[in-house]
């Protein structure tokens, strides 16, 4: 339900891509899967659980400036390799991953129903932290490109949210309009929601399930299905 009374008239909605309008987790595991069996190594649901928890936190660890972009695409999976002790090169599982990944085309159910909708009501424009070579195929592999007027990726700026500098970025994209007329909506409570709220713009925060609760996020919505977005959008 919304966070507020007030009904709030956005000129641009920001979508988050990943885990927002697509299904990362699903995509994250064929992915993972196919990299590992052709390779003869051990898959299974503990394995992809220790990817996640690698992968996460260098992800955070790029958001917060604390890894450079150039380590993130090998460094998971030489942790992974390291962890169970295998002995593969970690930069050829991160390219078979990566293509994978890129080859995907998982949506987040009733995520093109909510692009439908809001398109041609609203400017659209997707933010994501993610790689070139991933994102930029699944956004043709999906079809849903057309809907936004621009796409600003992480690994194409050299920033990631919530940095400052991406929604610098975004900003420019939009023309400069009153921030308090631009709606970002994400599930990741830093980079999409801190970043976002820092920045003057509104936040959505999708808490998809088995996330954590967090208090005082201050989002301006919280929503738990992306069809829901909806509801608060006149």
């Amino acid at each position: 339900m919304p966070l507020t009374n007030k009904l709030r008239m956005y000129e641009w909605l920001l979508f988050d891509a990943d885990n927002t309008i697509w299904d990362f987790d699903a995509a994250e595991a064929s992915a993972l899967e196919r990299t590992l069996v052709e390779r003869d190594l051990e898959w299974s649901q503990e394995v992809l659980g220790t990817y996640r928890l690698i992968n996460r936190a260098a992800w955070d660890d790029y958001e917060r400036g604390l890894l450079p972009k150039d380590q993130l695409r090998d460094i998971r999976f030489r942790r992974l390799l390291e962890h169970y002790r295998h002995d593969h090169p970690a930069e050829a599982m991160s390219i078979s991953y990566r293509t994978y990944l890129a080859a995907s085309n998982h949506l987040l159910e009733g995520a093109r129903e909510v692009l439908e909708a809001v398109s041609g009501r609203y400017r659209l424009g997707l933010v994501t932290n993610g790689l070139t070579e991933v994102q930029r195929p699944r956004l043709l592999n999906t079809g849903i490109e057309p809907f936004f007027e621009f796409i600003a990726i992480s690994d194409e700026l050299g920033v990631a949210k919530p940095h400052r500098a991406f929604f610098d970025h975004a900003h420019r994209q939009m023309g400069a309009p009153d921030p308090k007329r631009v709606l970002v909506i994400g599930d990741n409570p830093n980079a999409d929601v801190r970043g976002a709220l820092e920045y003057g713009y509104d936040a959505c925060w999708l808490r998809r399930p088995g996330a954590a609760n967090r208090k005082g996020l201050g989002e301006t919505y919280r929503i738990r299905q992306i069809g829901e977005l909806l509801d608060h959008l006149g």
